[in-house]
């Protein structure tokens, strides 16, 4: 009787089937780290943009340029001093930066957008709300739009 060298075909697919049940276990906890990653760059970003309004608030409170509008883009704003390089902070689901601006009525994730304190047009560096939507929730903030309010930044839930 010969000695049988190697697997048989059972043994084989019996292993490749174990494998590809640990690789689907891999991928699906890969998901929410992605997005829990989103998120915390999202609270970094909005952040530093409160750290830019609050520091040109030194003066007192000055009209935001550009970005006047109810729920405005706030990447389109450029002023008053440093508040221009808002145009660098992008909604990480949207590098490109061309996004539609959050509002109190979005569902998904979308650009950061600015208004004053109570959802009306015409923010300023100590009235302003800065909007934007978390996907699993960080920072205490549950899932779904936020928002940070002037004139210090104060994290809350929901958006006016």
């Amino acid at each position: 009787m010969k000695k049988q060298k190697g697997f048989s075909l059972i043994e084989l697919l019996i292993v490749v089937a174990i494998m590809g049940i640990l690789a689907a276990v891999v991928l699906s906890s890969l998901g929410t780290a992605r997005e829990k990653a989103r998120d915390a760059r999202r609270l970094e970003d909005v952040k530093d943009m409160v750290k830019l309004l609050v520091i040109e608030a030194d003066a007192g409170n000055a009209n935001l340029l550009t970005c006047t509008a109810a729920d405005a883009a706030a990447r389109t704003c450029t002023g008053p001093g440093d508040v221009s390089s808002f145009s660098d902070y992008n909604d990480p689901s949207d590098p490109d930066g061309d996004g539609i601006a959050c509002d109190n009525s979005s569902t998904e994730a979308c650009a950061y957008s600015v208004s004053k304190i109570d959802g009306t047009a015409g923010a300023g560096t100590e009235d302003f709300q800065i909007c934007f939507y978390l996907e699993y929730g960080a920072g205490g903030l549950d899932e779904g739009l936020n928002s940070a309010i002037g004139p210090v930044g104060r994290l809350v839930g929901g958006c006016n």
